[in-house]
């Protein structure tokens, strides 16, 4: 199962020591409704996958020199913060979604 997940997770992100990656997720109401699996991990390096609500997965690979973010939707630059948000496919989305 996880090389099937791995390999829709089409969207890479590079970040490098200093750097700062936050994904806005303000559609999470509650941090419970994520579920994070950490596949492996010592005092070198980290790999985890976390699964939100939305069907939004996102993978980490992370290492001393990088780290690296993988995701199943594409990510865009807030304007003006250094925060990226999730940009959902419009013909997917839920109707019912736009009522909350």
């Amino acid at each position: 199962m996880l090389n099937d997940l791995i390999t829709i997770l089409k969207h890479e992100y590079t970040v490098h020591p200093g750097e700062y990656f936050n994904v806005d997720t303000y559609w999470v109401k509650n941090m419970s409704e994520v579920k994070t699996v950490i596949i492996d991990q010592d005092h070198v390096f980290t790999k985890m996958v976390s699964f939100y609500p939305k069907n939004f997965v996102i993978y980490l690979e992370q290492f001393p020199d990088q780290s690296i973010y993988r995701t199943n939707f594409p990510l865009r630059k807030i304007e003006n913060s250094d925060s990226h948000e999730v940009v959902f496919d419009e013909a997917t989305k839920d109707v019912y979604e736009y009522l909350d």
